[in-house]
């Protein structure tokens, strides 16, 4: 078992000053922490689990993870959405091995056990060699305590005392509502993810999601390959190192968006196509509120789910030293093949495994994570922007695009979780 770090050495990671704000780099490394954050930050507060699309039929089930847990999340017959430890209760056998698909009942492939759709235990071959007395009221598959859904994104806790999900949403809310908007009254079906890896701290991910200030270095090689093919990606800053367009926001329940300015379209749509698709976010939410709607944003629920215009990305932690993301492209129920298709294009060929900005960012994560070994190099410096940035009476500060806001309110919010139990 891991030492269990006290409550000084875990609030000493975070050191905000009114001129600076460190993050001790212990923060990124070693079992130790990796496991407190597993019992404190992600088994106490609500994590992504799927979108509904994902199970839009009795019997259809998406298998995931909260943290390190596998859980399974399933449709019943009855229409109810439920979510349960992806483990036997006989034997502790995996007993979902598929990443989803539909289903009337689990059976465990090691011993035969089975289990509806809602984790109730229906069946025990042989059952008859089991003691008279023997107690299957426990045997159900074990339940995630907390399950709650907004817009479409289903999350799930372990806490059962976990607050309510729209106020663990908070200031993020608003940029859900917006997201929604870009279906144009229709609603968004998930496409198969794109998977990959890297061996460096899930964080560095995070961080990286609203991250202003570093495309213009990592990215320039990128960058300069689509400058050849003019208009294959609009309103790009490719020819600045730092972009001067957009803002940055960090809120009180740790959540934060990165936020061009701009409209960030893939070019390639027919004219025509885009027009109707305009005219019809400016029937359903006037000019300045269509101009809002394909404005780009991108913006983490903390702690690991990113939501960009054209998909949505999940962060999981493997180990302190090993991540996993999934991509998953977002499709609009009934749109135009054009509009789809350019919505898969962005995700291919932009942040997908493949993309030409993905592989950037991996690099940099895997030679920090290297870095990072070095304990004599203690702590790393998130203030760009801090005592420049606007502070709302509620919390939500607002910086420019390059400023670290989010990463900070990422920090403070991990901070405090990470302090609470220990």
């Amino acid at each position: 078992m891991n030492a269990r770090l006290d409550h000084s050495t875990l609030t000493s990671m975070v050191d905000e000053q009114p001129h600076e704000f460190r993050v001790a780099t212990a923060a990124y490394r070693g079992p130790e922490v990796f496991a407190q954050e597993m019992e404190q930050v992600f088994y106490k507060t609500w994590i992504y689990l799927c979108h509904e699309s994902e199970i839009a039929n009795p019997g259809d089930f998406r298998s995931t993870q909260i943290g390190t847990r596998p859980v399974i999340v399933a449709k019943s017959r009855e229409g109810n959405v439920h979510a349960f430890l992806n483990a036997c209760t006989h034997r502790g056998a995996t007993i979902c091995r598929e990443e989803k698909g539909n289903t009337r009942a689990f059976v465990c492939p090691y011993h035969g056990w089975s289990f509806r759709t809602s984790g109730e235990l229906i069946g025990i071959p042989d059952e008859a060699r089991y003691h008279e007395n023997f107690d299957k009221s426990d045997k159900n598959l074990k339940p995630v305590p907390r399950i709650a859904s907004y817009g479409g994104l289903v999350f799930g806790s372990f806490n059962p005392d976990v607050e309510d999900l729209e106020i663990f949403l908070g200031g993020a809310k608003q940029h859900i509502d917006i997201w929604l908007r870009r279906t144009a009254g229709s609603s968004y079906k998930v496409a198969t993810s794109h998977k990959y890896g890297y061996e460096g701290n899930w964080k560095f991910q995070s961080e990286n999601v609203y991250d202003g200030y570093h495309p213009g270095f990592v990215h320039r090689s990128a960058f300069n390959t689509v400058r050849k093919f003019e208009g294959s990606f609009e309103n790009r800053a490719l020819d600045v190192a730092v972009r001067q367009q957009g803002y940055t926001r960090g809120y009180p329940e740790g959540h934060g968006t990165l936020e061009a300015g701009a409209p960030l379209e893939s070019g390639g749509i027919d004219p025509a196509v885009r027009q109707a698709y305009t005219d019809k976010l400016t029937a359903l939410y006037g000019a300045d509120g269509a101009a809002e709607v394909l404005t780009n944003r991108q913006f983490l629920i903390f702690p690991n789910l990113v939501i960009f215009d054209f998909n949505i990305r999940v962060i999981q932690p493997i180990a302190h030293d090993c991540t996993e993301v999934y991509s998953y492209p977002l499709l609009i129920e009934g749109a135009h093949d054009d509009i789809n298709s350019n919505r898969m294009l962005d995700a291919q060929t932009r942040v997908g495994t493949a993309g030409i900005l993905s592989a950037d960012d991996i690099d940099v994560f895997a030679g920090g994570q290297n870095a990072l070994k070095t304990e004599v190099f203690e702590w790393i410096t998130l203030s760009r922007g801090l005592g420049k940035e606007e502070v709302k009476p509620d919390g939500e500060r607002v910086g420019v695009y390059s400023d670290e806001a989010p990463q900070r309110a990422f920090w403070r919010k991990w901070c405090a979780l990470m302090a609470a139990a220990s």
